[in-house]
């Protein structure tokens, strides 16, 4: 292997992949935590450049094989460090606050747990949005990001009805997130450029309002259908 290709993960040649399995035992998969855990810390602490095997193998402890025999591209570890990021967001916003029954209401709830989440992991919100960048300038990685905002619209149209179950209410869930998802990139761009808090506090009481009014009328419509 070339000095550069210890250095940076290469692009991958046409694998999508997760990387290779893990195996079953309990080292193999904790091997895999702390890969990923490495090369979260990478991406948070110093963004896209600060992404290379020697970084992520020195902080998760291993070696630079071991790390290739667990992703064997930038992708596929990247894909993984995705879900490891939503997987976090859903944790932090269920213990945040026990979402209400009534869809606007949750809708409201979810919005103020994403802004209250968004201001303490400053660093991670900006990694996500590299990560968006770098998949939309990498060709062949394009996936990437739409498997991103793909995952962000789920989670959030998940959460938009306690029981959505109903094909109809996943279709109303999925649209308004996104429109939430407009709305809360905006503001975190917004709010990490101007450092004016009380703008941001303003922005999202305004989104708030019209995701309420949006959700609204997408049930309004619905019902007029039947």
């Amino acid at each position: 292997m070339s000095e550069a290709a210890e250095t940076t993960i290469e692009k991958p040649t046409g694998s999508t992949g997760r990387g290779r399995p893990a195996g079953a035992t309990r080292k193999g998969l904790e091997t895999r935590v702390r890969i990923i855990k490495g090369a979260r810390e990478a991406l948070e602490e110093g963004g896209m450049e600060a992404l290379t095997t020697r970084r992520i193998a020195a902080s998760a402890g291993v070696k630079l094989a071991t790390l290739h025999y667990y992703f064997d591209s930038k992708e596929s570890l990247l894909l993984a460090v995705l879900e490891d990021l939503i997987s976090d967001m859903e944790t932090a916003y269920r213990e945040d606050v026990a979402l209400p029954g009534a869809p606007e209401d949750r809708v409201e709830a979810l919005i103020r747990a994403s802004w209250r989440y968004i201001q303490r992991t400053r660093n991670k919100q900006i990694a996500q949005t590299e990560l968006t960048l770098y998949a939309l300038r990498t060709k062949g990685s394009e996936w990437l990001a739409a498997r991103q905002y793909n995952a962000y619209i789920d989670f959030y149209g998940h959460l938009v009805f306690e029981d959505d179950r109903n094909e109809e209410l996943r279709r109303i869930g999925r649209a308004v997130a996104r429109q939430m998802l407009i709305g809360i990139d905006g503001i975190i761009l917004q709010s990490y450029a101007l450092q004016d808090l009380s703008a941001s506090n303003d922005d999202i009481e305004a989104l708030i309002t019209a995701m309420r009014g949006y959700l609204r009328r997408l049930l309004a419509e619905r019902d007029r259908a039947r």
